[in-house]
């Protein structure tokens, strides 16, 4: 050794590197959590944040959980547990006196919004959310540190921290992030108690377990797992002699007893209380019924249908979060939009695919390294078993699932792949001493494209793909739209001094009137939940136009493809086209005329509804829409229920010819069946 490297190890300088390594880790701390606070301020309200907000104030209200049962209750009460201490515009019915249809309340999270002031709630709403994303950061840090080691440790940190999809997602009031972290703390926690079992160490393993249940349905996943890591680490890793099976059923016995652990605190989260509303005169929810009105009759014999009715018999976990399980069954198939064509179903591919486009450069290029790194290495192999099986296991999943719509559902193996990346990258920084540099200058570029990505987190690419604005040509979901552009919108259109200007933004239609200058024209989204009826749109528009890539084909219908035809003069924030002109769409004057007609039937004026919808039928009689709106009216009148039939039957059959038309022949045969 030489006398400059023994003058380097003095205990002096080892007390300056340790106090400039801590320095750092506080940096990028304090970095992440300034970037989750830029884009908190800076992204609009997208389309689920305001039911989740509500929600999570009527479970802290009265314990109504008949709102929003379609995810379990820990996010939604993290983010709206500031609005606790102020006073607010309550939804117009007594909280906790029933059922809350999901159509009405989307339409009443999107009016508390609206009605309180958009940034005063939703910014403190994702201000608290955040603290997911903080947590997953530390239980990354932290495990990275105990597994691997201090410099592992720094570099996943440095890694998480610059991360753009979850900047993106961690600063939003949705349930993804949340079980992100909780996923990573429970295997975390497993971990530590298999490498020293006590009593305290068995009990944090079952708090993470009842808050993994309580983040998100689809937790269930990292429960087969974690179960199978329990019995392979005492088989193969423990120094404990006795018998195979005796083994087996030790570790069996105690997963049971962090499962009770964690269904009590489950329970808790809903009040101990099995019904779904405090009112106890609500009759309870039919599993069947429920799944019928939501999406999927055809999935009502189905054996997940029938497992998830044969549980609620039990009454092993409350009502509501039955009702959420039999909500994934209801909405868990969607279509997959991938390179501008259109998927009726999931697609294997796209997981694999997300993951390479929506992932940072320094992820990708490091991660094969940790793969490598656990053949290599039989030291810790035993660490990397518990870090790699967890992510591997959700992925494969993930691939089979029937609802591919975006990255952020695959956001629970990027704690794992982060800390495997770390791991590999600075084994082979120690053993080749000039990869060191190659890795400063890697975690460097990976911070400077957060901050050129930064405040389009949401619709970022990686260069290897062409980068953000290049996102839409391979997804048209959420990987590029949420509803998050509205305040983007604002900003270009101030600066380019537009006041007279049409917009289609994917957003519900109270929060885009409510928030930018433009007349709103309609989107399937937006009419949906819309508590007015909408003003019929003309079949010409003039001047400027501002439309998302969400509502245009192939995702969107027809009635905005003449925007299209001309050059756009703007793309804002990674989603939205900006266009000028005159435009014919008679097809959109059609739909808004189907979209009058559901809102007036849905108000019981049935005449009404039939007129809208024969007048959509005579502007846009190619489109299903059009048809199944003028049939679902027509079949309110018992004497017209053979028209009805036939313009139900031209709805479902113009439905099987395109996948875009997917919902309106699912329901047109709903229909069909229902006046047989």
């Amino acid at each position: 050794m030489s006398e400059q490297e023994n003058s380097f190890r003095t205990p002096k300088n080892r007390r300056v590197v340790n106090i400039l390594y801590w320095l750092i880790v506080a940096a990028l701390f304090a970095l992440f959590a300034f970037q989750l606070w830029f884009h908190a301020v800076r992204a609009s309200s997208t389309i689920d944040e305001g039911a989740h907000i509500l929600a999570g104030h009527r479970h802290w209200q009265c314990k109504d959980f008949g709102i929003n049962p379609e995810h379990p209750p820990l996010l939604k009460m993290l983010g709206s547990a500031p609005l606790q201490f102020g006073e607010w515009h309550e939804p117009n019915w007594q909280c906790g006196s029933r059922m809350t249809p999901k159509p009405e309340m989307f339409s009443a999270g999107t009016s508390f919004l609206v009605q309180n002031g958009v940034d005063r709630v939703i910014i403190q709403a994702r201000l608290a959310a955040s603290f997911a994303a903080l947590l997953l950061a530390v239980l990354v840090f932290l495990a990275a540190f105990e597994m691997f080691g201090r410099m592992e440790a720094l570099t996943a940190l440095a890694i998480l921290a610059f991360e753009p999809s979850l900047i993106g997602h961690g600063s939003l009031v949705m349930t993804d992030m949340m079980l992100t972290a909780t996923a990573f703390g429970a295997v975390y926690a497993l971990y530590r108690y298999r490498k020293n079992p006590d009593w305290r160490r068995f009990l944090a393993v079952g708090v993470m377990f009842g808050l993994l249940l309580a983040a998100k349905h689809s937790a269930v996943v990292f429960f087969p797992v974690m179960l199978a890591l329990l019995i392979a680490d005492t088989l193969v890793f423990s120094t404990n002699k006795s018998g195979f099976l005796r083994r087996i059923i030790q570790q069996t016995a105690a997963f049971a007893g962090f499962f009770a652990i964690g269904l009590t605190i489950l329970w808790a989260f809903y009040g101990f209380r099995y019904a779904s509303v405090p009112n106890e005169s609500v009759p309870r929810a039919a599993i069947a019924e429920y799944i019928r009105e939501n999406g999927r009759p055809e999935s009502i014999e189905s054996f997940p249908s029938k497992a998830v009715a044969r549980v609620n018999e039990t009454r092993l976990f409350p009502e509501s979060y039955i009702l959420g399980m039999a909500d994934v069954i209801a909405w868990g198939s969607r279509n997959t939009f991938v390179f501008g064509k259109n998927y009726p179903t999931g697609q294997w591919w796209y997981f694999p695919l997300a993951f390479s486009v929506k992932s940072s450069v320094a992820l990708l290029l490091l991660l094969p390294l940790g793969f490598i790194f656990a053949f290599l290495d039989r030291e810790k192999r035993r660490e990397l078993c518990f870090i790699l099986a967890p992510a591997l296991f959700y992925f494969a999943v993930a691939m089979n699932s029937s609802m591919t719509i975006g990255i952020r559902h695959l956001l629970p193996v990027y704690g794992f792949f982060i800390v495997a990346a770390a791991a590999g990258a600075i084994r082979l920084a120690r053993k080749f001493y000039y990869f060191r540099y190659f890795l400063v200058a890697l975690v460097v570029f990976h911070a400077v494209t957060a901050f050129r990505t930064a405040p389009y987190y949401l619709t970022f690419a990686n260069d290897f793909w062409g980068g953000t604005d290049n996102t839409h040509r391979i997804f048209i979901d959420s990987n590029t739209d949420i509803g998050q552009s509205l305040k983007f919108i604002n900003e270009y259109l101030a600066r380019e001094n537009v006041t007279d200007c049409w917009i289609v933004a994917f957003n519900h239609r109270e929060m885009a009137r409510a928030m930018q200058p433009c007349r709103v024209l309609p989107s399937g989204l937006r009419v949906i939940v819309s508590q007015t009826v909408i003003e019929p749109v003309p079949a010409v528009v003039e001047g400027t136009v501002v439309v998302t890539v969400n509502e245009l084909p192939p995702r969107g219908g027809k009635e905005y493809a003449p925007f299209t035809q001309g050059a756009p003069v703007a793309f804002i924030g990674g989603n939205t086209f900006v266009y000028r002109g005159r435009f014919e769409i008679p097809l959109a004057a059609a739909m808004s005329r189907a979209y009058r007609s559901g809102q007036f039937l849905r108000m019981n004026f049935t005449e009404e509804a039939i007129a809208e919808g024969r007048e959509a039928v005579a502007l846009g009689g190619a489109d299903a829409r059009t048809h199944l709106a003028l049939g679902l009216a027509l079949a309110r009148i018992a004497g017209q229920r053979d028209e009805a039939r036939k313009e139900l039957e031209i709805a479902a059959e113009i439905g099987k010819t395109d996948p875009v038309f997917r919902n309106a022949e699912v329901r047109a045969r709903q229909e069909l069946e229902r006046l047989k």
